[in-house]
């Protein structure tokens, strides 16, 4: 069943919410067009190329979070109520897992320590980001609208859908992720253990393009991804069985 808002929390509407997802995604997109000559960065030799990335993406994390300050909704989106069972754990960390043997460490020792600060940055201001307004204020949003299942379901699709300029098959790995993402938050009890997994998968794929050379690319978008699906068969199958076993462990686990 859905449930309700606390009295605190100022409602918010579905144009509210799609006009925040539009500031979101277009704002950025001029800071970067008009402030820093550049549309989108697909390659970093340098830091620069970095900070231009967390620079942009900064923009978009001070926006959903200014919308959740003036909301009042900072205590729903950083703290999860509606706890899984331990089992469920297994999802976030075979991500990092996969993520942290993948990397190209390799090309980030030759790319250097600044370099590699710098899109680390970059990806920590996309993981902030897209967590607080996906796994935060769309959870929040959807939860006063619907059962638990469908918010996991359209807060991923929602997610996988901003990712269209990347191409259809960017658009379904990313819902998937999304629903690893969802459990990152329900199991861990808030929205850190996702951002960290998220900027892990992140980190991950773009150490392939530390480099000028347009030809390369990663290794460990292909096993991520395989992880990921096989993640959302096993969670997908099994969701009744994620939730706690009794009321008395749900509120152990609150």
């Amino acid at each position: 069943m859905p449930e309700s808002e606390p009295q605190t929390m100022r409602r918010m509407t579905w144009p509210g919410l799609l006009g925040l997802l539009i500031a979101f995604l277009l704002v950025p997109s001029f800071v970067s067009v008009i402030f820093l000559d550049s549309q989108s960065e697909r390659l970093f030799p340098d830091a620069h190329a970095g900070l231009k990335v967390a620079i942009v993406h900064a923009v978009g994390t001070a926006i959903v979070a200014l919308a959740i300050t003036l909301k009042r909704w900072w205590p729903a989106v950083l703290h999860e109520r509606l706890r899984v069972r331990g089992w469920v754990w297994i999802a976030p960390l075979a991500i990092v897992v996969t993520a942290a043997a993948l990397a190209d460490w390799e090309r980030v020792g030759d790319a250097g320590a600044g370099t590699f600060a710098a899109v680390a940055l970059g990806v920590l201001m996309i993981a902030l980001g897209e967590e607080l307004m996906f796994r935060g204020v769309w959870i929040v949003f959807l939860r006063a609208r619907m059962g638990e299942l469908g918010v996991a379901i359209v807060s991923s699709l929602a997610f996988g859908l901003v990712h269209f300029l990347a191409g259809p098959v960017q658009v379904v790995f990313s819902a998937l992720l999304g629903f690893v993402l969802y459990f990152a938050r329900r199991v861990s009890g808030g929205l850190m253990v996702p951002v960290l997994v998220h900027v892990a998968w992140d980190l991950s794929v773009f150490t392939a393009f530390m480099t000028d050379d347009p030809a390369d690319g990663s290794d460990a978008s292909f096993a991520l991804a395989l992880v990921n699906v096989l993640l959302v068969i096993v969670l997908a199958v099994a969701w009744r069985r994620t939730a706690p076993r009794s009321v008395e462990d749900a509120a152990a686990s609150s």
